[in-house]
């Protein structure tokens, strides 16, 4: 999919998310609950856990394949679910105690949700002793947009937290306007923020869009490669892979016959990528993308 539409989609499935959210936590009856610290910590663990499982899942289609897509969505899930709970209890004290707002748990809960994206990369790059400072980047920039996405989300909320007869209307709006921040902000953080990526301008659903995170990316007609290009004959299985060494990235062949080319040029051995250089496989023209390093 294309930077928009993934944009598109954090923001419309995390209104949805906080919508389920709210469903569920009426249906268990919550406002049964007297104690506000379990009854504050209901609400924002589940709202942290389908949230995070929803911007996850989009975030895993953008940019993993096959049963990775799964483990992804279910770390997010886990994470959300305890920053949630965290996130509301810590809201409710510092209210309770000492008079702060209640979207100070929001913010929380934005912040886990955000860095959810970006903890399997990361722990998976420090297991096999790759680069971190990409993940990390990816996990920070999560950080990033969660953080405002709590606290703008979290406003309305607030105001409406401090009443014992919550309308049921005006807290699920509250809820799907929460989870509607949170999910854009996170969606604009990793577009805006992205250090580099790839984006299809010939070939197999073009206009498709891929961000650059792990040590070795694929690119070929295989279902397993990170960018598949279906379709084309001339594309071997496995085609090309972009490698991230020392913070550069170099595009290789995979030792194909028909080659791979940079910028019309066929390559022989890992060659240096710069911002606006075209990738040809096959019948397909790949885009390289880079945000400009500071010297």
């Amino acid at each position: 999919m294309s930077f928009r539409l993934f944009i598109y989609y954090c923001a419309i499935c995390g209104g949805w998310a906080a919508f389920l959210a709210w469903g569920i936590a009426q249906g268990i009856g919550f406002r049964g609950i007297s104690n506000l610290y379990l009854r504050a910590m209901l609400i924002a663990g589940i709202l942290g856990m389908l949230v995070a499982a929803a911007i996850g899942a989009v975030d895993a289609l953008q940019n993993a394949v096959g049963s990775q897509r799964y483990v992804r969505t279910g770390i997010c899930l886990a994470i959300g679910l305890f920053g949630g709970m965290l996130g509301g209890f810590l809201g409710e004290f510092l209210h309770s105690t000492l008079h702060f707002p209640v979207f100070i748990g929001w913010i929380l809960t934005g912040i886990c949700i955000g860095a959810s994206i970006g903890i399997y990369d990361l722990l998976r790059s420090w297991r096999e002793g790759g680069d971190t400072h990409i993940p990390l980047k990816k996990t920070l920039n999560g950080v990033y947009g969660g953080l405002l996405g709590g606290f703008l989300g979290g406003l309305p909320f607030g105001l409406l937290m401090g009443s014992t007869a919550i309308p049921r209307t005006d807290l699920a709006i509250s809820l799907v306007v929460l989870g509607l921040c949170i999910g854009l902000l996170i969606g604009l953080a990793q577009v805006i923020l992205r250090e580099a990526w790839l984006k299809v301008a010939q070939g197999f659903r073009p206009g498709r869009e891929l961000l650059l995170y792990k040590d070795e990316t694929t690119i070929g007609r295989g279902e397993s490669c990170d960018l598949g290009l279906f379709g084309d004959n001339t594309i071997e299985r496995l085609h090309a892979r972009i490698l991230l060494q020392k913070q550069r990235y170099l595009l290789a062949d995979a030792g194909t016959p028909s080659g791979t080319y940079l910028n019309e040029e066929r390559i022989s051995e890992p060659t240096p990528l710069k911002s606006g250089d075209k990738i040809r496989v096959g019948n397909s023209v790949i885009e390289f993308g880079e945000r400009e390093k500071r010297k």
